[in-house]
């Protein structure tokens, strides 16, 4: 053997009896003991077998312990954080998996791209407990009409029901989410029809404003405006000034910030039917119904 062959059987030597850079066994087996064994087995006896088991059974011994994501960080000694070792008679702490699917609740603002909620594929709540609110303001508003009058269920000359409720995704972008439930009826009285309309908003997160302010903002309506107490509430009502689809209008706002508006017109847009000779409710009704309990709706 001459000097050329000696160095590399010398160097082959040292290459063959150094651990491979990426993959550290010791550590792995270390810290597979320290956690199975709870620190019941020595050092000692851990460095005895790290020695044994050599560097051919490197590869299988970190094959033992690539089940997943943590165990693969023990044994490449990856990240930045090391497993810590559990005392002994503790009881190990593990980590909650950290969950890959998106929310699915609605933000609390709207941005501009975002889904609407719920499922829906527009505005409208056509199915689902929001849905069932509106048909129950629905039914609400009909046992309101005072005796004499009735709520059949007629038609348009086209067979579409003229009793409807709606529940609708109110919020634009930028404003907090809210809701905006609604019902009109036919309202009949001998052989003529009128309407009634209610609707509930949510909480918008919007700074309380004027009554009347607040009252002409319904379906954009003009006419006069009367600040009225009933019964300790304060309630705006709106008499039309003769262009609009309704008469008359009250509305009142809660504290929470629900809003509850309640129309009433003689006639219908159903030029098949006479209009009513009189409202269905006097001024002072209509301002004392429009704080209803039963009509307020806050979520």
């Amino acid at each position: 053997m001459n000097e050329e062959d000696l160095n590399e059987a010398f160097h082959d030597v040292i290459v063959r009896s150094s651990p491979p850079a990426s993959m550290d066994p010791a550590r792995a087996l270390e810290q597979a003991r320290r956690v199975r064994k709870r620190r019941r087995v020595a050092w000692g006896g851990v460095a005895v077998v790290t020695l044994t088991v050599g560097v051919g059974a490197g590869p299988a011994l970190v094959a033992n312990f690539t089940g997943g994501p943590a165990d693969q960080l023990v044994a490449n000694g990856g990240g930045t954080t090391q497993p810590v070792a559990t005392p002994s008679g503790a009881t190990p702490s593990v980590s909650k998996p950290v969950s890959t699917v998106p929310p699915t609740t609605t933000p609390t603002t709207r941005k501009s791209g975002d889904p609407w909620p719920e499922g829906q594929v527009d505005r409208t709540a056509t199915a689902g407990p929001r849905a069932v609110r509106a048909v129950t303001l629905m039914n609400d508003l009909s046992s309101s009409v005072p005796p004499g009058s009735s709520t059949p269920d007629l038609k348009y000359p086209d067979g579409r029901a003229m009793r409807w409720p709606q529940s609708q995704y109110a919020s634009n972008d930028g404003e907090q989410d809210y809701w905006e439930y609604q019902a009109i009826i036919p309202v009949q009285k001998d052989d003529r029809v009128g309407q009634l309309l209610v609707e509930s908003t949510t909480p918008d997160g919007k700074p309380a404003t004027d009554l009347c302010k607040l009252a002409k903002q319904f379906w954009g309506g003009t006419g006069s405006c009367t600040i009225m107490n009933v019964g300790g509430k304060k309630v705006g009502v709106v008499t039309d000034s003769g262009r609009g689809s309704y008469d008359q209008w009250a509305a009142y706002r809660y504290g929470d910030g629900t809003v509850v508006y309640l129309a009433q017109a003689k006639k219908t847009d159903n030029p098949a039917r006479s209009p009513l000779t009189q409202p269905v409710f006097t001024t002072h009704q209509l301002a004392e119904l429009v704080t209803s309990p039963k009509f307020k709706i806050s979520s």
